[in-house]
């Protein structure tokens, strides 16, 4: 329920009765999620003052006492209330080696200009957790720093497979970006440290030679502060907050455009982890192969991507039932992982590969016509014919296949693609197994 890492949380029903903890939290009271369900909230939090007045929600300052008799100066604010009638309360640390009041050093939050901006990051954690893609998380960053900073234009970045890359926001001076210099934030990124612009001549300094102080005022950009996005001290891309007006920086806009910018690397963190671990379990466990809904998501991925040709081909054992029958479970296992590995030698790397269910397997391969595809097909069934050691005489593994091509000419539907090359498949079953047919459409196979 609680799954925030940047922050503690704890949730209370109406009577301040402990619910649930976060993780955070509960390392922070040195104990287990069991030892404080059902304690009051008191007994942990001792508030300066109500989190709930006259004037609606506002955080307090307030001592975390740890059940070893440790205590910690936090900042504690009130999340609001679902409609159960359970209240979320967010804990920052305050203590002096803390991230949260280095990044709030010289401001005390009982000031409004404090408490505005703590009610920013406490709002900011609520969203950043609930993000599923780093794109979501970009575009919260963007609208999230566009408001704390009274920005005119925000810009976010992220570091992806092929380099940094426009994830979110407007960047003004994209029109007129100089030819050849790396892509914006590309040297707040690697910096680490934020970057801040206070007039137009400030932005030479930073890209010597290519006169980017007369790119900043054809903009109509006079001044800017750039935050690095870091989790755990890996760099995930940057964040740029533009203005149209000379703008001074207080002492807080470092630590503030710090603090939002490692929300949303840490919320990046998380769903690229959830997404390794997701794709980790989406394996076949006999072959280690993608599974049928990892291979959907990569086919489907696949069609989005540039191709000239794509064939969906669709491979079924012949004889493997006798297989299970006569020799075990663990041979017909061994038999799918050594037909696994026959098949990863024969596509590319970068086609998709996967088992399907049962004795069926599906590559999807981008090629360059017809004929290569049913080459490719006739490659995949002899690898399946040829001879295994570990099987006696009597039994022979041959496959059945079934491919479908397309061009890139139109928008070509997954399931559609897989229902045609699995009925192509069929039909080399009924004529007798150990060959390909190739589905010019769903409905008029060809035998080769």
């Amino acid at each position: 329920m609680l799954g925030l890492a940047i922050c503690g949380l704890v949730a209370v029903d109406h009577e301040s009765t402990v619910l649930d903890a976060n993780a955070q939290l509960l390392d922070w009271l040195g104990c287990e999620r069991r030892d404080v369900i059902g304690r009051p909230l008191e007994s942990l939090l001792t508030l300066r003052m109500p989190l709930t007045g006259a004037d609606g929600q506002r955080p307090t300052d307030a001592t975390l006492h740890g059940l070893s008799g440790v205590v910690r100066p936090v900042v504690v604010g009130s999340l609001g209330e679902n409609e159960g009638g359970i209240e979320r309360i967010a804990v920052y640390d305050v203590s002096a080696r803390s991230a949260f009041n280095l990044g709030f050093q010289g401001a005390e939050a009982k000031t409004e200009r404090g408490r505005h901006r703590l009610q920013i990051l406490l709002n900011a954690a609520v969203g950043f957790g609930n993000v599923r893609t780093e794109v979501d998380a970009a575009e919260l960053l963007a609208d999230v720093a566009e408001r704390a900073f009274a920005a005119s234009a925000v810009s976010v970045h992220i570091d992806g497979p092929d380099g940094l890359f426009h994830a979110a926001g407007v960047n003004p001076l994209a029109a007129r970006w100089p030819a050849g210099l790396r892509p914006p934030g590309t040297v707040t990124m690697l910096g680490g440290e934020v970057l801040i612009v206070r007039s137009p001549e400030d932005a030479d300094g930073y890209a010597p030679g290519v006169g980017m102080s007369d790119v900043y005022r054809a903009c109509g950009v006079h001044a800017a502060i750039a935050s690095p996005m870091r989790s755990h001290g890996d760099a995930v891309g940057s964040m740029i907050c533009f203005f149209d007006h000379p703008r001074e920086f207080d002492e807080e806009a470092v630590p503030l455009a710090e603090a939002l910018s490692n929300q949303a690397a840490q919320a990046i963190a998380r769903v690229r982890l959830e997404n390794m671990q997701r794709r980790a379990i989406m394996h076949d466990e006999v072959t280690g192969l993608p599974n049928r809904r990892l291979i959907e998501e990569d086919v489907t991925r696949t069609l989005m991507q540039g191709y000239s040709a794509l064939t969906v081909i669709f491979i079924d054992l012949d004889g493997f039932k006798a297989v299970n029958d006569l020799l075990g479970h663990a041979a017909g296992d061994a038999l799918l992982r050594e037909i696994g590995h026959r098949l990863r030698g024969v596509i590319r790397q970068t086609d998709v590969l996967g088992r399907f269910g049962g004795d069926e397997f599906i590559a999807v391969a981008t090629v360059d016509d017809d004929a290569d595809a049913a080459a490719l097909a006739d490659r995949i069934r002899a690898a399946i014919a040829e001879p295994y050691d570990e099987l006696p005489p009597i039994l022979s593994i041959t496959a059945s296949v079934g491919a479908v091509i397309v061009g890139n000419d139109g928008a070509p539907v997954m399931d559609q693609l897989i229902r045609a090359a699995d009925h192509a498949m069929y039909e080399a079953k009924m004529a007798g197994g150990d060959r390909v047919v190739i589905a010019q459409s769903a409905s008029a196979p060809v035998p080769q």
